[in-house]
């Protein structure tokens, strides 16, 4: 008696980001004991197991690995109303999603007990991965480390900076650096000064337009440089979650032309839309970091075609529909799971700026590689694959969303570019092939 499984994907084209190259092919793979291997990527494969395999007809579809986020905010007991792990994971698997970095909650014990609840609450309900990213130090208090083996033994696959409640102090701060680079835990940095935001809008005209202070870029600017500096004189790897900024991507990419081993990642929204649109999005475009300049925009995009930013991120921030109703005080953030892949195509691969390879690479075998993880599509391999179709409108409305929040620059618009079924290491697919 054998608890193995075997399914056979018949007619797609498989995508190899790295090689660039799409072929033609069958895919064979089994799932036993809760883990899954693909034992044939080849064409017209005929030899089967003798047991019952069952097969699947892809008709063409592209499959590309499935995606990997570094980023993404996770529902905690307080704020259901936002979302909950469910809707949480339908999102993620209507994404491409096979993983979710989850940003800190300060409050997290130094017991291992919650990592162990974030995981496994996940796994209860998705075949999608769900690791937390834990605070510098206990409880976030900036008194003592973490106990950072014993949470990355619990789950936790990061450690990040945005989890203190208070600035950290530089002896916290550079001994949670080193201790990430001995565990090989990724580190990331504050993406922004906290004093200079939290109006989800950019300091500048449109600011003045709206009568609003705004946020000035010297917010992200700052947390950056120290970042660098970090990164330069510990020899450590920092990661610098979300760049927004012309000047943050020229700073980024020097540091690296000088070997300093950072990283760095960007939104959708930051290559797709300009602080203009704030005037007519109202504030489902008041975001953290806030909405830049065009030119800011274009810079995005080039530090993103030049290899300048290493990955693409979700930010996937749900907020309520009071919170964000509230005139001149609306909290920032924006959904962005389901959108993320869609908006790529949308504003990068149409308009030429990226091929779709480089799309994929940003999303999937990139971020993946900063977990220590390989998102390949090979033999031997885990079966994490995403089928896309590049040609299929998306247009994210109340009857599509599967959040429970509907905050999104996006909401409404026209996009292009849908995943259209996911298989996460081997289990079904949330849309079952025909």
């Amino acid at each position: 008696m054998t608890n193995e499984r075997f399914t056979l994907i018949k007619n797609i084209r498989l995508i190899n980001p790295i090689e660039e190259k799409t072929v033609g092919c069958d895919l064979l793979f089994c799932k036993k004991n809760g883990k899954s291997e693909i034992l044939k990527i080849e064409k017209n494969i005929k030899q089967l197991p003798k047991e019952g395999v069952r097969i699947l007809n892809a008709h063409g579809s592209l499959a590309c690995p499935a995606f990997t986020d570094l980023r993404c905010a996770l529902p905690e007991r307080m704020t259901q109303y936002r979302e909950s792990t469910e809707s949480l994971l339908f999102a993620a698997a209507a994404g491409g999603y096979a993983h979710l970095l989850c940003r800190p909650i300060t409050s997290f014990p130094d017991n291992g007990k919650k990592c162990t609840e974030i995981v496994s609450s996940a796994k209860a309900l998705s075949e999608c991965r769900v690791s937390p990213v834990v605070p510098l130090s206990v409880g976030g208090d900036g008194e003592k480390l973490a106990p950072f083996e014993l949470l990355k033994a619990k789950g936790a696959l990061a450690i990040g900076a945005e989890g203190e409640k208070n600035e950290p102090n530089g002896r916290l701060l550079i001994g949670a650096i080193e201790e990430s680079k001995r565990l090989s835990m990724l580190f990331i940095a504050s993406g922004y000064e906290k004093s200079l935001t939290g109006s989800g809008v950019n300091q500048g005209s449109i600011a003045a337009k709206l009568n609003q202070k705004g946020d000035h870029p010297a917010g992200e600017l700052l947390a950056l440089v120290k970042a660098l500096l970090l990164a330069e004189q510990t020899s450590c790897p920092i990661h610098f979650p979300v760049v927004t900024l012309k000047k943050s991507v020229e700073l980024i990419r020097q540091a690296k032309k000088e070997g300093v081993p950072i990283t760095c990642a960007t939104a959708p929204p930051y290559f797709s839309l300009s602080e203009q649109e704030l005037l007519f999005l109202g504030n489902n475009a008041r975001l953290c970091p806030p909405l830049r300049t065009e030119e800011d925009r274009l810079a995005v995009i080039e530090g993103l075609s030049d290899g300048t930013i290493d990955c693409i991120c979700s930010d996937h921030t749900p907020l309520s529909k009071r919170e964000k109703s509230k005139e001149g005080g609306a909290l920032p953030g924006a959904v962005g799971l389901e959108t993320a892949f869609a908006a790529g195509i949308t504003y990068l691969v149409l308009p030429g700026h990226l091929s779709l390879y480089r799309l994929l690479r940003l999303m999937s075998i990139a971020p993946a590689a900063l977990l220590g993880q390989d998102a390949q599509i090979k033999e031997g391999g885990e079966c994490s694959l995403a089928l896309i179709d590049t040609k299929k409108e998306l247009v994210y409305t109340g009857h599509s969303i599967y959040s429970h929040s509907f905050n999104t620059p996006f909401f409404g618009t026209s996009l292009w570019g849908r995943v259209i079924g996911l298989y996460v290491r081997g289990a079904d697919p949330k849309w079952e092939i025909q």
